[in-house]
C-alpha cells in the first residue's frame, strides 16, 4: 500500500490532512509518525510545503492522534 494522505489531528481537535504530493519532507513525517505511534521520544518536526515559503510544525506535545488516510 502506497502512503499519500495522513491525517494530524492537534490537541485542540484542528485536523490538516497532509497529503504526499504537497509536503517536501514526506517520507520524514512517516518516520515521525510512526515513531510517535509506537510511544518513542519524537522531536519537533518542521513540514515544508512544496508551494514558496509555507511550512508548519508538529511536536509530539500538541497531537492527539496521527494516522494513514486510505484513498
Amino acid at each position: 500500500m502506497k502512503l499519500n494522505k495522513i491525517r494530524i489531528v492537534f490537541k485542540n481537535d484542528f485536523v490538516k490532512i497532509v497529503e504526499r504530493d504537497n509536503i517536501r519532507n514526506f517520507n520524514s513525517l512517516i518516520d515521525w509518525m510512526e515513531q510517535f505511534n509506537s510511544g518513542e521520544n519524537v522531536a519537533l518536526l518542521t513540514l515544508s510545503s512544496k508551494e514558496l515559503g509555507s511550512s508548519f510544525s508538529i511536536d509530539k506535545n500538541n497531537i492527539k492522534l496521527i494516522e494513514i488516510l486510505n484513498d
